[in-house]
């Protein structure tokens, strides 16, 4: 087993980001699906402005240890990775990869008084519990297209160029 024939733990180490990295994306595309499909109800807007406080709260803080464990292990793998081979093609990539990936976290101060807007709105029927979130979610989409598309595009170029030299 330690040939590698069946399992070669230099090959996961250089797929790992990229695994990771889709993670992260998997959990923004849901956020999106699952709060931008909430906001959306116009004809409900009342019963949505009564719950959506209390949703938004126990839905952040739920996926919060996932985006850090999934964002964090993609950071990592990517310095490993840019670390155990200084002179490959794919260095550049998992730098690049890690920064992006990093640079979700530079959003905080931005997103982080939405997230105390969502959280403290009013449960009531002309609260503004949908409008908060939808202000969340316009940060969440610049940041998905400014660090969390480009950091798992970049992963993706560095597997292909690590695996090609394998």
């Amino acid at each position: 087993m330690a040939s590698g024939q069946f399992f070669d733990p230099l090959t996961l180490l250089r797929v790992a980001p990229l695994v990771t990295s889709t993670a992260s994306l998997v959990i923004a595309s849901d956020s999106h699906v699952f709060l931008s499909s909430l906001v959306s109800l116009k004809q409900q807007r009342q019963k949505v402005n009564e719950i959506a406080p209390r949703y938004f709260e126990a839905f952040f803080w739920k996926a919060l240890p996932h985006i850090f464990i999934s964002y964090g292990l993609s950071i990592a793998f990517g310095v490993t990775n840019s670390y155990s081979r200084p002179y490959a093609a794919s260095r550049a990539w998992y730098v690049a990869g890690s920064v992006l990936a990093l640079a979700h976290f530079a959003f905080v101060p931005k997103i982080m008084w939405k997230v105390k807007d969502a959280i403290d709105a009013k449960e009531d029927a002309n609260g503004a519990g949908a409008e908060a979130i939808q202000g969340w979610l316009n940060v969440h989409y610049v940041r998905m297209a400014l660090a969390d598309i480009p950091a798992w595009t970049c992963f993706l170029v560095a597997t292909l160029k690590a695996l090609k030299s394998i």
